[in-house]
């Protein structure tokens, strides 16, 4: 009975390794963007008009969102489950000003119902803000000239 057991708790343990080492190869956060250039200084502070502007690129831990004309990525500290389905994204800050340590609110409905659906909208906490430059590549920029052959 103990070899049958072991027999089948081995793949499942070598299955759990190997599952750990993929998870260790993909950055989380900040870091997946670590060699992007759009990647700014990091910022203390977001302050918008009245409401966030608008968001994309989400995942589970970040969101890059547009205060009038610039762009900042938002990283939270823990997985926002429904960040990376957001549908709407609010903020708990203080005088109108998004900061480390202040909560984004994301829901993944538009007409979210806490009764039926509890996760659907979460209260993420900001680790860190960072200035986005949406216009930025990493193609270093290059002259063309037509006549530039030498003989």
């Amino acid at each position: 009975m103990r070899l049958f057991l072991l027999s089948l708790t081995a793949p499942m343990l070598l299955a759990a390794c190997s599952t750990t080492e993929k998870m260790s190869d993909n950055p989380k956060g900040v870091e997946r963007y670590a060699d992007d250039p759009r990647l700014g200084a990091p910022v203390d502070r977001i302050c918008f008009a009245s409401t966030i502007d608008g968001f994309g690129e989400t995942t589970r831990d970040t969101v890059i969102v547009r205060e009038g004309r610039d762009h900042y990525l938002i990283e939270t500290f823990a997985a926002c489950t429904p960040l990376d389905d957001a549908m709407q994204i609010g903020f708990d800050g203080t005088g109108g000003c998004l900061s480390k340590g202040d909560r984004l609110i994301v829901s993944s409905s538009l007409f979210p119902v806490r009764e039926n659906h509890p996760f659907e909208t979460q209260k993420c906490l900001v680790k860190a803000i960072y200035k986005w430059d949406k216009d930025a590549t990493d193609k270093p920029a290059t002259e063309s000239s037509g006549d530039s052959e030498e003989s």
